[in-house]
């Protein structure tokens, strides 16, 4: 579950600089906030669901929460109701409303947020990937079957190129990662096709110091993971991967664990996570997450 633990940080580090915000810490803000996926309050009025507003200071607010334990600190009625949305959903409410700013789990932090500052946020990043035209399970098998990502793993082999992120990003949005799938069940099928047989599996993540998603150069790479499950392979739409690791409140993304190690924090991908939806974006991989392959 997201609970918005980076989000919370970076509020904790503005409380520590006397409660100001410098160039660093407004970025960190600003990017957190875009991917944020907080909860909002809301009460059913005849059939209609409402905000929950309160005055404060001459102002209208709305309360948003990291996770339902901040919501359960602050609301005990039963007809008030939990929704989790998008960041771009908050900024559409303060567009649309009258209301002047949101207070953020007002039972602890009780920071304040006000429109001005909530609308100025921009690029904020997609929130589906989708097209009529998506690569079909056939169509993806024969990608799998003729990835060749030497040229990314010839980079990443040089230590020169050691934290050149840059270089990195060019040479990933020019590859075709995969990810690992796991699972208890033994299928022996080349194409396995996730939406007759249901969530059967789950992504392969390194916890190593926080959870961070795993993709591979090749299958060879896969097989020196160490773990009790069946492994599978699944193509990625990169930007998409990127999207999900950000919203979803993971620490970031693991090239080759367990053989390279390339670590690539998630506050190198809040800097540089535009460039994935511009660059490495091909939308008719958007069906990807339905597909899943044996091993070679």
């Amino acid at each position: 579950m997201t609970n918005h633990k980076h989000l919370r940080v970076v509020i904790e580090d503005i409380y520590s600089n006397n409660n100001k915000l410098n160039e660093n810490l407004a970025l960190k803000l600003i990017n957190e906030f875009r991917y944020s996926n907080l909860y909002i309050a809301a009460r059913k009025e005849n059939n209609t669901l409402n905000f929950i507003t309160y005055d404060y200071e001459d102002l209208k607010l709305t309360a948003l929460f990291t996770d339902p334990d901040e919501f359960n600190k602050f609301h005990h009625e039963g007809d008030v109701q939990l929704l989790q949305n998008s960041f771009e959903l908050y900024q559409n409410i303060l567009k649309t409303t009258d209301i002047d700013g949101y207070i953020l789990n007002p039972a602890s932090e009780k920071y304040l947020f006000t429109k001005e500052f909530i609308l100025t946020i921009s690029n904020i990043p997609k929130t589906s990937f989708y097209t009529t035209d998506a690569y079909s399970g056939e169509e993806l098998y024969e990608m799998y079957r003729s990835i060749d990502n030497s040229e990314l793993e010839e980079y990443i082999s040089d230590r020169n190129n050691v934290g050149d992120y840059e270089g990195l990003f060019e040479q990933l949005s020019n590859s075709q990662p995969l990810t690992m799938m796991v699972s208890d069940i033994e299928i022996n099928e080349d194409i396995i096709d996730l939406k007759k047989t249901g969530p059967v599996a789950g992504m392969y993540t390194d916890k190593v110091g926080g959870i961070y998603v795993t993709i591979f150069s090749s299958t060879d790479k896969m097989k020196s993971v160490n773990t009790q499950k069946f492994k599978y392979s699944q193509l990625v739409n990169l930007a998409m991967l990127v999207n999900y690791v950000l919203s979803e409140d993971l620490d970031g993304i693991v090239l080759n664990p367990e053989s390279d190690n390339v670590l690539i924090p998630r506050s190198v991908l809040l800097k540089y996570s535009l460039g994935f939806e511009r660059y490495a974006n091909d939308l008719r991989l958007c069906d990807t997450l339905y597909y899943m392959f044996g091993l070679d």
